[in-house]
Order: structure tokens, then sequence, then C-alpha cells
């Protein structure tokens, strides 16, 4: 078979799989290992500018992520939620760095490891690995480690509900604040009831904003450290549909566009992976997926904490 017809072949799975309700918790989890395993056997003939594809395809799913933002929802639960947020998201930034050292982690691989168990996963990777200019193989690790925690959180925390007897309250929030995407989170407090779906979802919603400030931030030390402004455009086009999502009242639309995003960071997935080999995958084992085990058992517990004190 033609080399770039299964290319394109899988191109057009990775799109589809988040419209899988069976697997689109994992697809960008899928697609990943899916391209890595294509090109490790040679079966895929890539185009000459799949970079820049990559590149504008990862950016577009940011962008479209943004409308799934509405900030009116934020604000509705109230300050509590942004500061449970806001205490969780300085805890496990701190620990996560703090361990990079003791782990002698690759600086930009535990960033995009840290970003994406402080904040939401796969979209936090997404959005701040531009920033920071992290490399394809950085990016999928990260998001492989993220993918098998994530498998593991949906198994852990149905076990943690009931042998905690937790709430519905106690559910939706120690959900939101110690799992990584969003996919999850929605999975595993739905185990329990529509009452912690709802508290879950609106606080993991608070936890995704924070991704605006965090960007920033990187933004602004990138430009110290290189000289010259590297604030991403994409991110200010991921504002303004935030912004848009906020003032104008369509939930449907809005739910489409997020899905959308849902599948270009498939298919963005699925290109890095096609750009790596088998060793990627090794590299998600030992030092580098210890590192992020490590990270998700402080945040679970400093979730917890959270949630039973504050």
């Amino acid at each position: 078979m033609n080399k770039k017809i299964v290319f394109y072949a899988g191109c057009a799975i990775a799109l589809m799989l988040p419209l899988i309700k069976s697997v689109h918790a994992f697809a960008s989890g899928i697609s990943l290992l899916m391209g890595i395993i294509l090109a490790s056997f040679s079966l895929i003939l890539v185009p000459k500018n799949l970079g820049k594809i990559r590149k504008l395809t990862l950016n577009s799913a940011v962008v479209f992520f943004g409308f799934g933002l509405s900030i009116s929802k934020v604000v509705a639960v109230g300050s509590k939620g942004i500061f449970q947020t806001a205490i969780s998201l300085i805890v496990v930034i701190s620990i996560g760095l703090f361990l990079a050292k003791i782990f002698k982690m690759e600086k930009k691989l535990s960033q995009l490891i840290v970003f994406g168990t402080a904040i939401c996963g796969g979209s936090a990777i997404a959005a701040t690995s531009p920033v920071i200019e992290a490399s394809d193989e950085d990016i999928a690790l990260s998001t492989g480690i993220v993918f098998i925690l994530n498998t593991v959180a949906l198994f852990l925390f149905a076990f943690f509900i009931n042998y905690f007897k937790l709430n519905a309250e106690q559910t939706g929030i120690w959900t939101a604040l110690s799992i990584h995407d969003t996919s999850s989170v929605v999975s595993a407090a739905a185990f329990h009831s529509t009452e912690a779906l709802r508290i879950a979802t609106i606080m993991k919603l608070t936890r995704t904003l924070w991704i605006i400030p965090i960007v920033i931030v990187l933004s602004i030390l990138n430009k110290s450290e290189n000289k010259k402004i590297k604030f991403p455009i994409f991110i200010l086009f991921f504002i303004l549909a935030s912004i848009v999502a906020t003032i104008i009242n369509l939930p449907a639309i809005y739910s489409l566009l997020t899905q959308i995003g849902k599948m270009l960071l498939s298919l963005a997935l699925y290109m890095i992976g096609t750009s790596l080999n088998v060793q990627t995958i090794k590299k998600m084992t030992g030092k580098n997926l210890l590192y992020g085990v490590t990270l998700w058992i402080f945040s679970i517990i400093s979730g917890y904490m959270i949630m039973m004190f504050l």
C-alpha cells in the first residue's frame, strides 16, 4: 500500500477517535502511539512540511478549547473554587520543580509534565509547549505519561470514592483537582452521581482557566531569557474565544467547537508520533514515568487535603 495513503488514513483515524465514545478519553494517547508505531515500522511517508502543519494544528486545537472556558461559569462557582484551584496549582508546581531537581529531569520535559499535572493534562501541554519551545519528543513523552496516568485514574478514583465514602461535593472537588484531563475527571466523577459530575466539571473548568496566566508568565520568563518577546499569538485567540463564550450564550455551538479542538489535538499528537520512533516509548518508562507518578501522588494528596480542609 502507498505509504502516503497510510499516513493520511492515520490522520483520518486520529480525527475520528475523539468521537468514539468508548475511547474518546484516551484519543490523544492512542493517536500518539499509532503515529510512533507506523513510523517505527516505516509504514508511512510524511509530508516535508509536517512540522509547520503540526504546529498549526496544535495551536488551533488550543484556540478551539477556549470556547469551552466560559469565565461566567467560573465566577458562578465563587471565590472558594478559584481559591482551591489556585492553592492546588501553587503546591503542585512547587513540588514538581523541586522533584525535577531530585530526579535530574530535563528542564522542558519536566515543565510539560508539571503543567500537565497541575492544570489540565494534554491541553496544558499543548498550550505551554510552543512557549517554552519544547521538542516533539518532549511533547510526546509528557503526553504519553499523562495518558498512562489518566487511564490509571479512572480505576483508582472509582476505588477512592467507595473506600473513603465521599459525598458528591467531596468527589467533585477531589477528582477535579487531582486528575489530569477533563475527560477522565468527568468519567471518574460520574461514577458517583450527577451532582458530583456537575461540581467536578465546573471545578475543572476553573482549574483549566489557569492556563492563561501560566502562559503569560512563561512568555515573560522566556522573553527575559532570550531578550525578545515570545508571547504566542494563538494564546490571544484562545483568550478571545473564552471572552466570546462568556459574553454570548451559545452552548451548543461552543460544545461543537470544543469537540473540534479535541479532534485537532488528537491529530496533532498523531503527527508528533510519526516523527518519532519506538525509543520514545521506552523513554516513557523509568525515570520519566517515575517522576510523573511521584508528582501525581503528591497532587492526589494535596487535592485531598484541599478538599477536606479548604
